[in-house]
């Protein structure tokens, strides 16, 4: 064979196993965005959830959501499905920024014109004072996936992580591969951190050392700082009236961070709580605020760090959530409804 001919022949089987791997992924749809892909048995596979929770969020099974960051991963869907007779998909990502939040949020509810109920978590994600709010973290955001066109999306699909993952789902078909997320998103992510350990929980709790007397601040919302800028605001009361109607009970739950937490910014929640209540009122939707003094932020056992909360936790309060929006108004000493 002369050189001409090699060349040939060697650029032909790059054309061929470069048309053959895009065509993989295109048919195996590893994300689930592709119109003509094969009908797979498909599963969240990403390990990044911006990629994983889009399929979701366009999912007609479900008829309720939790948008929020990895503070309200834990509350396990199927509890509340029994709970609230409803269908929820728990759609919170870990570290989402507020816009990445309300990127998942629009996207639900532009496909689910009629939900039951929508929580949406209220935590660090939305009390940050700053004038220009901050998008993305340091994980891939694929914007390309958050609108209605799916025959665009196949332009960002010829990557090494489309195929990686494409090879991910084929290994979870062929049953050599758990889901990375359940197909309501919910994963229980404290079974990566081992035992749970008091003396390691202690030093995340208090890194500097357990200080005496300290108590968890009632944070009751108060306006004392008109000047301050909660840049997220604005993006939240934007789409809460885009979106209001859609949702029988949309619901805003302030999360229970732990109380020495707490006390290192309480005047920043203070001020954050105020203006967050005053959207809600102007959205008609309600409020749920963990973000106090009670039996679950003053408890060390209740936390594995600062800002997450134990499955046992979790539990309580779903329950605390679900006993809320059948009967509104039915307060509990570990929160405040408004």
């Amino acid at each position: 064979m002369g050189s001409r001919a090699f060349i040939r022949t060697l650029l032909g089987a790059f054309v061929v196993l470069t048309l053959g791997t895009y065509l993989l992924i295109l048919l195996v749809d590893p994300y689930c965005n592709v119109p003509f892909s094969l009908p797979l048995d498909r599963a969240p596979i990403s390990t990044n959830q911006r990629f994983a929770y889009p399929t979701l969020a366009r999912d007609r099974a479900f008829d309720s959501v939790i948008i929020g960051s990895s503070t309200l991963r834990l509350l396990n869907p199927d509890n509340l499905n029994t709970a609230l007779a409803a269908s929820f998909a728990n759609l919170a990502m870990n570290s989402a920024t507020a816009y990445e939040q309300m990127r998942l949020y629009d996207l639900f509810m532009r496909h689910h014109q009629e939900t039951k109920f929508t929580v949406i978590g209220i935590d660090d994600s939305w009390c940050k004072r700053e004038s220009v709010i901050e998008k993305y973290t340091f994980r891939q955001f694929p914007e390309w996936m958050y609108d209605d066109n799916r025959w665009n999306d196949l332009f960002y699909l010829f990557n090494d992580k489309a195929l990686e993952n494409t090879v991910r789902l084929l290994e979870y078909i062929g049953g050599a591969r758990r889901a990375k997320y359940e197909k309501n998103g919910y994963r229980d992510f404290t079974v990566d951190f081992g035992g749970y350990d008091r003396d390691v929980v202690a030093k995340r709790l208090y890194p500097k050392g357990r200080p005496s007397g300290t108590e968890v601040p009632v944070i009751r919302p108060r306006s004392d700082h008109p000047e301050w800028e909660f840049a997220a605001h604005a993006l939240l009361e934007k789409s809460l009236r885009e979106h209001n109607g859609k949702s029988a009970q949309t619901v805003l739950v302030f999360t229970p961070m732990h109380g020495a937490y707490l006390v290192k910014s309480s005047k920043t929640y203070t001020e954050c709580k105020a203006r967050i209540l005053h959207i809600a009122s102007t959205s008609g939707v309600r409020v749920l605020d963990f973000m106090v003094d009670s039996t679950i932020t003053a408890n060390d056992d209740n936390y594995w760090d600062p800002l997450h909360f134990t499955s046992d936790t979790a539990r309580v309060i779903e329950g605390d959530i679900a006993r809320e929006l059948l009967s509104p108004g039915s307060t509990s000493e570990r929160y405040l409804a408004y």
